[in-house]
């Protein structure tokens, strides 16, 4: 049902907003005739959970790399699973952190601002206990402790594992260079944006025979807004380490091939009959002057231009500029 204004009402309203205590509503931008997007630095939009695909290929190949890096250097089989990827406030994501919790603050360069990793602490304590050669399977209090330094100390070889393997699952994307900053136990000092900003959660579950706890990454998405376009379009296939050693074999190969390098001093047409009566000691008129560049030509194809000369008692050829373009340059 259509709700009608009586006149007494349209009255009040027209002069509400002529005595300026109702804001008319303003005209909305033309984006596109500014050729920029608007932006309110006071207040973020609101959280839309979208669908990063490439950041999902990235997440499962982290999840890979860890699990075989855990494996390796604990000695024991981890099976890890991932949990869907979340979009959710800085501040409500710090409320849910338990006292203590690793906190490993990092930079993922050249992102700017800084990243979180976050190890809940039961998983610190069978990380710990299990480096130590026990079997990880008492319970271990933790409410009213720190982390020792002993702890500590070994907790950070699993960080760098981490950091490292998030750094490899980048590289297919983005590569950049992950680098640790510092360790918190409390939340609260581990500030890496505002309570109000948006970060993107990707989170581990651990099962050492049992559930243990979780690994957990926190971005803000502030920091990913150059790559944004990137993570939300079709992702290609990452590159492994196997990959990257054909690759680099690949390319030594070719760099190793054998290829026919000629100068040409330059050209003269003569006729057959002149050619038939050359002799010892005879002059033949080039097209090309002693200042000009001569061409060099790599398996037939132009590649450098440069002057003849001599060098330690042999002929060489001094290369002034490359040929970007063979038909044209």
């Amino acid at each position: 049902m259509e709700q009608i204004l009586s006149q007494d009402e349209v009255d009040a309203l027209l002069k509400g907003i002529s005595g300026g205590e109702i804001e008319e509503p303003e005209e909305p931008l033309d984006t596109e005739a500014l050729g920029y997007t608007p932006y309110d630095f006071t207040r973020q939009e609101r959280i839309v959970q979208v669908k990063m695909p490439a950041l999902e290929f990235i997440n499962d190949a982290f999840l890979r790399s860890i699990r075989t890096s855990l494996t390796n250097s604990l000695r024991r089989i981890i099976d890890l699973s991932s949990v869907p990827m979340e979009l959710e406030r800085f501040g409500a994501f710090v409320r849910t952190l338990p006292v203590p919790s690793s906190l490993q603050i990092f930079k993922m360069d050249p992102f700017r601002g800084h990243a979180l990793l976050v190890l809940e602490p039961k998983l610190v304590f069978t990380f710990v206990e299990s480096f130590l050669g026990g079997s990880a399977a008492r319970t271990v209090r933790i409410e009213g402790r720190d982390f020792t330094a002993i702890e500590q100390r070994l907790i950070r070889r699993v960080v760098n594992l981490l950091l490292t393997d998030l750094e490899k699952a980048w590289y297919s994307l983005q590569p950049l260079k992950v680098q640790y900053v510092r360790s918190e136990i409390n939340p609260q000092f581990a500030k890496i944006c505002e309570p109000e900003d948006v970060v993107v959660i990707n989170k581990f579950e651990v099962d050492m025979d049992r559930p243990i706890g979780s690994i957990t990454t926190c971005i803000p998405l502030a920091n990913l807004e150059s790559v944004k376009k990137k993570l939300m379009g079709t992702f290609q296939r990452e590159q492994s380490d196997e990959d990257l050693i054909q690759h680099r074999i690949l390319t030594e190969n070719i760099k190793n091939v054998p290829v026919d390098f000629r100068i040409q001093l330059g050209t003269a047409h003569i006729p057959a009959g002149d050619v038939l009566e050359l002799d010892k000691g005879d002059i033949i008129q080039l097209d090309r002057r002693k200042d000009d560049l001569l061409p060099a030509f790599v398996a037939g194809v132009r590649k450098f231009m440069g002057t003849p000369g001599i060098h330690r008692g042999n002929k060489a050829f001094l290369i002034k500029r490359k040929v970007l373009n063979p038909e044209r340059d």
